[in-house]
């Protein structure tokens, strides 16, 4: 599968592409040259997305990065540093620097960069995937995804408590949106989009339990790549672990790339 330039570049560096969040939205965005630093609301942990340092920068840019989390009252940074990244061997400067491979929840040691400019296979029969159309719906899905992705408790109540906020702003329009699966009428699924400048980027893709294997997760990317055709950018981005990897590998996802997730501890 042949890849457009700017979709590749979406799929291996995904803030290079997606826009920030509106001011009022729980999740912040900070970008700096060569990197971007992310931090939901009152969670325990934020996220740093290297792109490209200078080589006799590294230092000082993981202190910059420790200190915009710690301002914001982090415990933990997650650093996802592509392989195609610069410098060269970035991922083990970092490691000299207290850093250690992300085996803990929601994370884990590497992610593939994956994309699809081909539409995945219908949904199944049976199955309704669409954008939320209420708050309990919403919801609904909002709970599944925090099971799913094994968050603390505190980090569940932390991200519970914003639900609301984000539901007046995604049913406001815009860039985020949530989408959830249905079996006759009830929730099972949710997964979020983010829509870019040249690609769609998942998010968040997760089944209740006692409904895998029966097709929810290819039905809610199905619903989201027709998103994508409908809004002009027909192209799905996504960093898949490894439970995701081969099920979006038979949907005709390609991996152009592979990230290491590091654990940086500021406590």
């Amino acid at each position: 599968m042949a890849l457009p330039e700017l979709v590749l570049q979406a799929a291996l560096f995904p803030s290079s592409d997606l826009p920030d969040p509106p001011p009022e939205h729980p999740y912040e965005i900070v970008r700096r040259d060569g990197y971007t630093v992310g931090s939901f609301r009152n969670v325990s942990f934020g996220s740093v997305e290297v792109r490209a340092l200078r080589a006799d920068t590294v230092g000082h840019t993981v202190e910059e990065a420790r200190a915009l989390l710690a301002e914001r009252g982090k415990q933990r940074g997650a650093w996802f540093v592509a392989e195609s990244a610069a410098p060269v061997g970035l991922a083990d400067r970092l490691r000299s620097l207290g850093m250690v491979a992300y085996e803990e929840p929601p994370f884990e040691p590497r992610f593939a960069a994956m994309a699809a400019v081909e539409p995945p296979p219908a949904e199944p029969s049976g199955i309704e995937a669409r954008i939320a159309h209420t708050f309990e719906e919403f919801q609904a899905g909002h709970r599944i995804s925090s099971t799913a992705f094994e968050f603390s408790g505190d980090d569940r109540r932390a991200a519970e408590a914003h639900e609301r906020l984000l539901w007046e702003i995604e049913s406001g329009g815009g860039s985020f949106r949530s989408f959830v699966a249905l079996v006759d009428g009830a929730v099972v699924g949710t997964a979020g989009a983010i829509f870019g400048a040249n690609a769609v980027y998942l998010v968040g893709g997760s089944t209740r339990a006692d409904m895998r294997r029966r097709g929810v997760y290819r039905a809610l990317v199905r619903a989201r790549w027709d998103a994508a055709v409908e809004r002009g950018t027909p192209a799905l981005t996504v960093s898949a672990g490894s439970m995701s990897r081969p099920i979006l590998e038979r949907l005709g996802f390609v991996t152009v790339g592979w990230s290491d997730c590091l654990l940086d501890r500021l406590s």
